[in-house]
């Protein structure tokens, strides 16, 4: 019987624009069991693969020969040809596609096989790959195994180039990326881990050219085996060798051995000062307890099982006993009020429980604060601070339906009696991209939503001013995810009004609380009046959660209690300020 088989290709009309069209291939006959001779002519790989993003020969029977350099169960394996070490204009290797009818396949063999050239895969990323093989011949066993020296940066052409190849991967590649590691998939990037562009490029070209540099300087990796070490972002991996493969979506490293790596924990948390106030703040991952009573699940944007909750308190149980903040800032949290069913209650008693604290809620006398799913929480020990006055929301038309509504307080110290207002945030995130009007995303680095995020800031500027006013005091603190990299923006905005960013003047670059497709950059801040700025003796993102993978083990149960990291500031009220 004849199968058509079929693929979807994609060419590039404009940049971020493709036409996906669906290709049917020439009918070719199923395999059968044939043999070949080995001293049949044969199609040379590098003519086959040709110098463009598709080969020259597709759709047409040939016959090849090369050494078998990596198997894909279920998949196929990998053909090369040996020749020389030098990397040229056309890639030497094949996939060969197989179910399995080529029977005792294995690396070294030298094979002849004859089938039909097709580009495989479903995405504009396709490979070059034999695919009805009807005959065949082993002509050689242990034949040494072809070998490629790259080195990053590697443009698309030098990966096209590359594709199929066995290759040794020069350099001292790093992992920055560890977001699928529970299946083996991380991406490698050369001279240390990526930065985020506009983190430290300004908008624009400049980003631009950066985000440009990022994509030749990473290369997705497939580790072997099936039981996976714990790496987070940063951690050395050596010279890596594999085949440069594909999955059906995209070129990925599939590497023959695992490296013996050194995994380096996080420090533990400075500890909290003891005559001075702890500030933390929080993303907490969407800290959803359900019905409050062990139901409700899955929830609407959390835990999907009782189990999964249980597992998520103990992390973040951990994180804040390690912690140990006066007062606690977050984001993330479910809005669903303040009764003793709540997810606010629930993060009560579990810090209670953690620290051996007593805590309480900033409840600002409303059910709700906004109609999101997710709200903005503060907590506070009360033998610690006192809250002076009644809390505030700003409503605002900025944060209806886009940024979360803020949370301010005043609080009073207990033992030195100096006041501060504390403001949390949360602002609307660069993802739900509308497609037209000024938010939506304008190729200059930062994303969609942008001047609402600008916008959120302007508006909650003279708003806390006047709150301090009124409370006598000019300390402000405002702590929250503000989902914008450091240059910015909504970031230049706080900076314009003379704001501080204590983790900065601290901690100095580079820094981050969050990696984004293995860019490292900054979403969670503090900023501080000069009056409150005065007042920091130390502030500081405490990496332990960024850095490491999801739905793993991990060494410490602090580790990924969520996907951003922590920001500490502590305050000093005991001691004059500098300035006076």
């Amino acid at each position: 019987p004849c199968m058509p088989r079929f693929m979807t290709r994609c060419p590039a009309l404009l940049p971020g624009i493709a036409l996906c069209v669906l290709l049917t291939a020439a009918c070719s006959p199923a395999p059968e069991s044939a043999s070949l001779a080995c001293d049949a002519d044969t199609t040379p790989i590098s003519e086959v693969q040709g110098t463009d993003w598709y080969s020259p020969l597709e759709n047409q029977p040939i016959t090849v020969r090369g050494i078998v350099t990596m198997l894909e169960p279920g998949r196929g394996f990998y053909l090369e040809e040996l020749v020389g070490g030098k990397l040229e204009a056309a890639s030497r290797a094949l996939f060969i596609a197989d179910d399995g009818r080529l029977s005792g396949i294995r690396p070294g063999q030298e094979l002849l096989l004859s089938g039909v050239v097709e580009e495989a895969g479903s995405e504009r990323d396709t490979i070059t790959a034999l695919a009805a093989v009807q005959s065949s011949a082993v002509c050689a066993e242990n034949r040494e195994l072809p070998l490629t020296t790259a080195e990053m940066p590697l443009g698309n052409r030098a990966r096209e180039a590359l594709e199929g190849m066995r290759i040794r991967v020069a350099g001292n590649p790093v992992v920055t990326d560890t977001y699928s590691l529970s299946r083996g998939v991380v991406t490698l990037s050369e001279g240390g881990t990526l930065r985020i562009p506009t983190e430290t490029a300004q908008p624009g070209k400049s980003a631009n050219e950066l985000a440009r540099r990022n994509r030749q300087h990473s290369l997705l990796a497939q580790l072997p085996g099936a039981d996976f070490p714990a790496l987070p972002a940063g951690t050395a991996m050596g010279s890596l060798t594999g085949v440069l493969g594909h999955d059906g979506r995209r070129q990925r490293l599939l590497a023959e051995t695992m490296p013996d790596v050194d995994i380096r924990l996080p420090a533990e948390a400075p500890p909290a000062p003891k005559n001075g106030i702890r500030v933390v703040n929080s993303n907490l991952l969407n800290f959803f307890n359900g019905d409050g009573r062990g139901g409700g699940f899955p929830t609407e944007r959390g835990a999907e099982t009782p189990a999964e909750f249980r597992d998520q308190q103990a992390r973040t149980a951990a994180a804040f006993a390690q912690l140990m903040p006066d007062l606690l800032a977050v984001q993330e949290l479910e809005n669903d009020g303040f009764d003793r069913l709540s997810a606010a209650a629930t993060l009560r008693r579990l810090l209670s429980d953690a620290t051996g604290n007593a805590y309480a809620v900033i409840e600002p006398g409303t059910p709700r604060i906004g109609d999101d799913v997710i709200t903005v929480g503060l907590f506070y020990r009360p033998d610690r601070l006192r809250p002076v006055g009644p809390a505030q929301v700003l409503a605002s038309a900025e944060f209806r339906g886009i940024s979360r509504q803020p949370l301010a307080q005043v609080f009073e110290a207990v033992e030195s009696e100096e006041r501060f207002l504390a403001v949390v945030n949360h602002l609307k995130s660069k993802g739900s991209c509308p497609d037209d009007g000024a938010d939506r995303a304008q190729g200059d680095g930062q994303g969609c939503w942008n001047p609402s995020r600008t916008a959120a800031v302007h508006a909650q500027l003279p708003w806390l001013q006047q709150l301090a006013t009124s409370a006598g005091t000019d300390r402000i603190l405002i702590l929250g995810d503000m989902n914008a990299w450091r240059l910015e923006d909504p970031i230049r905005a706080f900076r314009a009004a003379g704001l501080i960013d204590v983790v900065e003047t601290w901690q100095k670059p580079p820094l981050y609380s969050y990696r984004y497709f293995g860019q490292g950059g900054t979403l969670d801040y503090a900023f501080a009046s000069p009056a409150l700025a005065e007042r920091v003796s130390d502030a500081r993102i405490w990496n332990i959660n960024a850095d490491w993978p999801r739905r793993m083990d991990l060494p410490q149960p602090w580790l990924r209690m969520s996907d951003h990291d922590p920001v500490i500031v502590d305050l000093d009220f005991s001691q004059s300020p500098s300035s006076d």
